[in-house]
C-alpha cells in the first residue's frame, strides 16, 4: 500500500513509499482510511522542530474510515462500520496519570503518526478500544477532523472553564483557533479573534463563524483597543492558538488581572515570555495537550447536532501522491485545513 513515511530523523525526511498492508493483532482492528487531516504536528515532524517521533513511521493521526478487518477477540464492532479513532495507540494503564484519568499524559504513551504507524496510508491498525462510531450525518471528511475538535473541546470547555458573558480572545485563526471560536460562542461568551496581515481570509471566515470582533496584529493601538472592548479591564480568557512568541507576550498584556491564559498551539521551539506579568496580574496559566475519552464523546455530539461546523474549514481534499503540495500550502498558511485520501 502507499503511505507517507518519516523515514529517518532530519528536516524534510518524509516521502511516499510502498509498505506492507498491516495485519490487526488480538484486540485490534484494521481501518480502510477514507480521509486523513494534515495537522500542525505533522508539519512540526516534517521540519524536525521539537515533536518526538520513532522513524521509520507513517505520519497522520486525524483519520476516518471503515473497519476492514477484526483481530482476535474483538467484540462489539463489525466489518463495514464507519469509525474514527483516538490517537493513543499505547498507554500503560499503570502510571499515576493513567490511574487518575489523564492517559493523554501517560509516561509510556505512543501515538499513531509519530510513535507508531499512522493514517497517511490506505490502511491503519489501532486498538478496538480507541474507536468511536461516526454518526450517519457526519461525512468522512468531517470525521477526520473530530480529533482536532476533541483537542479544542478539552482546551475550551474543560481546561478554560469559559462562562456565559466572558470576554475571550483567540490568537491565531487557523483550524484550531476557528474551532475554539465556535466552542467559545456555544458557551455564550463574547469572542475577539486576532490574526496577522496574511490572515485576511481566515479572519473573514472567523466573522462568518460568529466572532464578535476580528483584528489584525498590525492594527494601531491593538492592546488598548482589545482592553477597551473587554470592559476596560482586559480579557477574561485568552486562548493562544498560534504558537507564536509575539502572540504569547501580547496575551499577557491584554488579559485581565486574575484572568485565564490557555496555551493551545505548539511553538516548536522555546519562546521568551515576561513571566513577572503572570505573577503581578495573578494570571492562571495552563497548557492543554491532546484529549481524553470524554472530549471525543462531546466533540462527536457537538458536530452531529450542528453546534460546530467543520466543512467551512476544509480547503481541499487531495490524494496521497499530492501530499507535498498539501504540506506546502499548509506550511505557507494558504487555506485552512487539507485532507489526504488514499
Amino acid at each position: 500500500m502507499k503511505a507517507i513515511v518519516k523515514y529517518k530523523k532530519g528536516v524534510k525526511a518524509v516521502r511516499i513509499e510502498d509498505v506492507p498492508v498491516p495485519e490487526p493483532k488480538a484486540g485490534e482492528v484494521r481501518i480502510k482510511i477514507k480521509a486523513a487531516g494534515i495537522c500542525g504536528t505533522d508539519l512540526h515532524i516534517y521540519h524536525e522542530d521539537g515533536y518526538p517521533t520513532n522513524p521509520p513511521v507513517i505520519l497522520g493521526h486525524e483519520v476516518s474510515g471503515v473497519i476492514d478487518s477484526l483481530g482476535e477477540g474483538v467484540d462489539g464492532y463489525s466489518v463495514g462500520e464507519r469509525v474514527t479513532t483516538e490517537t493513543f495507540y499505547h498507554t500503560c494503564g499503570r502510571c499515576y496519570y493513567c490511574k487518575t484519568g489523564k492517559n493523554n499524559l501517560c509516561i509510556e504513551r505512543l501515538s499513531i503518526g509519530s510513535g507508531v504507524n499512522g493514517g497517511f496510508a490506505e490502511y491503519l491498525v489501532v486498538p478496538a478500544k480507541n474507536l468511536h462510531r461516526i454518526p450517519e450525518n457526519i461525512s468522512f471528511e468531517e470525521a477526520a477532523m473530530i480529533e482536532p475538535l476533541a483537542v479544542c473541546v478539552q482546551a475550551v470547555l474543560e481546561k478554560s472553564k469559559i462562562m456565559p458573558g466572558d470576554n475571550v480572545v483567540i490568537t491565531g485563526p487557523g483550524s484550531i483557533g476557528l474551532i475554539c471560536l465556535q466552542l467559545v460562542k456555544s458557551a455564550g461568551a463574547q469572542c475577539i479573534v486576532i490574526g496577522t496581515n496574511k490572515d485576511k481570509d481566515r479572519l473573514n471566515l472567523a466573522q462568518q463563524l460568529g466572532a464578535d470582533i476580528i483584528m489584525s496584529s498590525s492594527d494601531n493601538n491593538l492592546t488598548e483597543s482589545i482592553i477597551k472592548h473587554c470592559n476596560n479591564i482586559g480579557a477574561d480568557v485568552v486562548l493562544e492558538c498560534s504558537g507564536s512568541g509575539a502572540a504569547a507576550n501580547m496575551s499577557l498584556d491584554i488579559i485581565k488581572k486574575g484572568g485565564m491564559y490557555t496555551q493551545v498551539g505548539l511553538a516548536g521551539s522555546p519562546i521568551s515570555m515576561d513571566i513577572d506579568k503572570l505573577t503581578l496580574k495573578e494570571v492562571v496559566f495552563t497548557g492543554t495537550f491532546a484529549h481524553k475519552w470524554q472530549s471525543w464523546e462531546r466533540a462527536i455530539k457537538l458536530l452531529s447536532n450542528g453546534t460546530i461546523k467543520l466543512k467551512p474549514l476544509i480547503s481541499d481534499v487531495m490524494p496521497l501522491d499530492r501530499w507535498e503540495e498539501a504540506f506546502d500550502k499548509a506550511l505557507n498558511g494558504i487555506g485552512i485545513k487539507y485532507l489526504l485520501t488514499p
